[in-house]
């Protein structure tokens, strides 16, 4: 058969998915067996302003492998995609655009106007991700796209909305939020990023009423202090039990406060005394809610003082203010002292404003409420399972513990609006629809809430909503509980909780029932890839440059461990498909007379060595990488397919068969001999598709024998053309498991291996042939070699094999190598090579090896290199040091043999 001498990527990954496609090959419905077991995911929804980046690739290529792989076991398989119309990201984005191309603000248009706009930015420019992932090779059902403002997702975010509210769990009321000045919005503590920073620690004064004794607070925010209503101190501080419940004069407002006693003030920090401020700090907004302090509001959304700050710092910029309120207590002074000091500060995930904690009205969800069924179940039946279990399921269930209110409202335009309404007296009503709405108020004049829902709202239904929820439709019934959830660590608290709670709140069941953490990719010298950083890693780029098929094994070999990005790594699997092109292409070009499925008929015993180490090597790879995948271990996956299909099958199988055949005439022999030979490697390319599809699509077309009937039995009727992708995954059949096979082929590939290193060490010509004497105690070992004699002749370039008793009987001037049982193979070495030539070359080489030896040796005795180089770095030097002693002995014995 003609098959090109080189693998094409590009154009098998653009013809088979569009096939794919077309055929409907990724529904669920191409299943015609409804007993089959159902296998369901969806996908973590990319934001509709976003571009494909290495997380997701990685994330996409584990949840593809795990699809594929149960669509081939025969299970009704489902990936449902999607994409989150992500609130303020978008708005930003459509904002900007109005700004650069028309010189307009949002409020120039009116909110009407501007959502129009803003789906029209989206059906443009939005949902780019989505194309990207084609190239991926992902098999999610296209059909089921979902996009969380789509009208059945958002009378599910409805529903969701009222039932809490009608239940009490959604409630309207006052509260300390996080609000972005930039962004003009309140933010969820999980859309805030706590990072450290250099900074100052004052310490203000503030006296005692009727004394001339001061006390003494640290702050990190002197602007703050205007808004103070209590100075807090531990009750067991024996410093200020006498000042408890005394009156303090707030320095720059005229204002009194008083000291209160509370045991959450840590007395090791600053001084050990407080100040309050209940309207804009958190653990300040909870100690008086304890004490019932009133809350002074002095800053502003805009963080900007307010005339509650006083008339001398109303309109100043905190920062501004901050400066001002140093000054005059420094003027006053009481101002005791500033150091610099390390702190993190509070930032907008987004656009890295400081934020401003301020007390709001907004709607709230109590959490904690939502929270007790998914910890229950965590703790009763460990469901979802984490993989990996550490650290993760405890940080799982230490979240779900320690759940604060939810701050659900967002002062935005584009989202899913809250669903109440306002009559002129101000009374709400919280309902599905406007309509509802009024027939509840029993009046048509209401206005609705101008703000939406958090995003991560509609998020949280999302395993729920994209299959039908609130209706009770057959999608839910038959895809719902999802069977894993493939996401990243950071979005534990965000989503994954959220859609455990949604699950048990509105179905009685869990979301998912394993949740596999992917790891983290990082730039070459291990930093976070970003944008503001520019050393992202493009996987489209990489595509192009090495292929798909490849790139996807380096992810899936990632899996769930943190790694710097290498290309070294992706050229040594763009290496492996051309292996498996090359391998392929030498089978299908002596395929005439084979067929898939033939060639192993009879009682294994009966056949040949190499056929029944072959066999016995693929049960344990099939065993191996299905428990693997089913484990969430997808490196242990891809590195035994790798070896598998390399090692066993391309270098040794092939190499051991090529005589049987290639030969030039057609006999019964020899086409049982390629048979078994596509067989394997039909077998290998199953094995390999959930990792590599499009290669092992473009070469399984091209194998003889294979049809519909190759085809899994609940996919024969389906109408689409033949392809990998809907055959059976390979099962390990134990029978055929052969120990003692493998351990026959190990002495013979030992042997093999061993003849043809003093072969290169030597500089042996390629075509040369040599001399081999073996001698093997007992008649276990002479007898296998013996039985593969044509083999080990043809593979070692050997004229001539003969079998000695003893090491001794054999000449002087050979090399040798020990094998496993005691056995040695000794090559002549008289007519073969000049030794005086080869003794200089040799000793050249041995010096080279020393230095080499002595280098990598100091690098290793440094124990800051050690604790300080990357764990790889170290790996990779103490696997060079082994080999570089591995080399240098066999050199020196090669030296002592051309001395003999």
């Amino acid at each position: 058969m003609e098959i090109p001498k080189t693998y094409d990527p590009k154009q098998a990954e653009a013809a088979h998915y569009a096939r794919w496609e077309a055929e409907g090959c990724f529904a669920p419905e191409i299943n015609r067996d409804l007993r089959a077991p159902v296998y369901s995911i969806v996908i973590p929804p990319p934001n509709v302003t976003g571009s494909l980046h290495m997380g997701h690739a990685l994330q996409h290529t584990i949840m593809d492998v795990l699809t594929r792989f149960h669509r081939m076991r025969g299970h009704r398989t489902l990936w449902l995609p999607g994409m989150d119309h992500a609130g303020i990201s978008t708005q930003i984005q459509v904002e900007k655009q109005l700004r650069k191309e028309e010189g307009l603000t949002r409020h120039d248009l009116g909110r009407e106007k501007f959502i129009e706009r803003v789906w029209q930015w989206k059906q443009k420019y939005g949902g780019e991700i989505l194309k990207q992932m084609r190239r991926e090779g992902v098999s999610v059902d296209w059909s089921r796209e979902r996009f969380t403002m789509d009208e059945g997702l958002t009378r599910a975010v409805r529903e969701f909305f009222v039932r809490c509210y009608d239940e009490g769990l959604i409630y309207h009321g006052e509260g300390l939020i996080n609000w972005c000045p930039k962004d003009q919005t309140a933010l969820s503590d999980l859309e805030v990023e706590k990072e450290p920073q250099a900074g100052k620690l004052y310490y203000l004064q503030y006296p005692v009423k009727g004394s001339e004794r001061r006390v003494t607070v640290a702050t990190t925010r002197p602007e703050t202090m205007l808004g103070d209503t209590a100075v807090a101190v531990n009750p067991e501080d024996e410093r200020y039990r006498d000042l408890l419940g005394a009156t303090l004069e707030l320095p720059l407002t005229g204002r009194e406060i008083r000291v209160v006693a509370d045991e959450f003030v840590d007395p090791e920090f600053g001084t050990g005394a407080v100040k309050v401020t209940p309207a804009h700090d958190p653990a300040d907004y909870a100690m008086g809610e304890r004490h019932k302090l009133a809350q002074v509001k002095v800053i502003d959304q805009h963080a900007r003082m307010t005339a509650e700050a006083g008339a001398e710092f109303e309109g100043l910029d905190r920062y501004e203010a901050r400066e001002k309120v140093v000054q005059k207590f420094e003027e006053l002074g009481l101002l005791e002292k500033v150091v610099d000091y390390e702190f993190s500060i509070s930032k907008c995930d987004r656009c890295r404003t400081v934020i401003e904690p301020l007390i709001s009205t907004q709607w709230f969800l109590r959490q904690s409420e939502l929270g007790r069924a998914p910890l229950e179940l965590m703790r009763e039946r460990r469901v979802p399972r984490f993989v990996p279990e550490t650290p993760y399921e405890k940080v799982y269930t230490s979240w779900l513990e320690n759940l604060h209110d939810w701050t659900l409202s967002r002062q935005l335009w584009w989202g899913h609006r809250i669903p109440a309404w306002y009559d002129e007296e101000g009374n709400v009503y919280v309902a599905r629809t406007e309509e509802e709405a009024r027939r509840a108020a029993g009046k048509d004049q209401l206005t609705q809430d101008p703000d939406v829902l958090d995003t991560w709202f509609s998020s949280a239904l999302w395993p729920i909503s994209t299959l039908g929820w609130p209706d009770e439709t057959e999608d839910l019934k038959t895809f719902y509980p999802t069977s894993v959830l493939v996401t990243a660590r950071d979005i534990i608290f965000l989503w994954v909780s959220r859609m455990m709670m949604t699950g048990l709140k509105f179905r009685g069941e869990r979301a998912f029932d394993d949740v596999s953490i992917t790891g983290t990719i990082f730039d070459k010298h291990g930093q976070r890839m970003s944008k503001t950083k520019a050393n992202g890693v493009d996987p489209l780029e990489v595509f192009d440059k090495y292929g798909v098929d490849a790139t996807r094994l380096v992810l899936a070999s990632i899996g769930s461990t943190d790694t710097r990005w290498n290309d070294n790594q992706i050229e040594s699997y763009r290496n492996f498909a051309n292996k498996i092109w090359n391998a392929a292409r030498f089978c299908l070009m002596n395929s005439e007379g084979a067929q898939v499925g033939k060639g192993f008929e009879g009682e294994s015993q009966t056949w040949a060595l190499h056929d029944r180490w072959i066999i016995s090597r693929l049960q344990k790879a099939t065993r191996d990488t299905s428990a693997a995948i089913e484990g969430y271990d997808f490196h242990a996956a891809v590195q035994t397919i790798y070896h598998f299909f390399w090692d066993d099958f391309c270098d040794w199988y092939i190499e051991l068969s090529k005589a049987d055949v290639t030969g030039a005439e057609a006999t019964p022999a020899r086409d049982a001999a390629r048979s078994r030979v596509i067989t394997v490697l039909e077998q290998a390319l199953r094995l390999l598709h959930p990792f590599m599809p499009f290669i092992t699509e473009e070469l399984w077309q091209r194998l003889p024998g294979v049809g519909r009937e190759s085809l899994h039995p609940a996919y024969r009727e389906a109408g689409v053309s033949p392809t990998v992708m809907l055959t059976a995954y390979p099962q390990a059949v134990e029978s055929l498991i052969d120990e003692r096979a493998e351990g026959e082929m190990r002495s013979v590939i030992e042997l093999v291996s061993r003849v043809r290193n003093i072969r290169t060490e030597l500089n042996v010509k390629p075509g040369e042939e040599v001399r081999l004497y073996i001698s093997a105690q007992g008649d276990g070992l002479g007898r296998i070699f013996n039985a593969s004699l044509a083999q080990i002749k043809r593979l070692t370039r050997a004229a001539e094999v003969s079998f000695r008793e003893s090491a001794a009987d054999v000449p002087r001037a050979s090399a040798r190598a020990a094998l496993g049982g005691g056995a040695e193979v000794a090559v002549p070495l008289e007519g073969l090579i000049d030794f005086a030539q080869e003794r200089a070359r040799l000793t050249r080489e041995i010096e080279k090896q020393d230095k080499e030896l002595q280098k990598v040796e100091g690098q290793l005795a440094n124990p800051q290199f050690v604790e300080r180089a990357p764990v790889e770095k170290v790996e990779e030097l103490r696997q060079r040091l082994a080999e570089i002693r591995q080399r240098k002995e066999a050199m020196g014995q090669m030296v002592e043999a051309l001395e003999g």
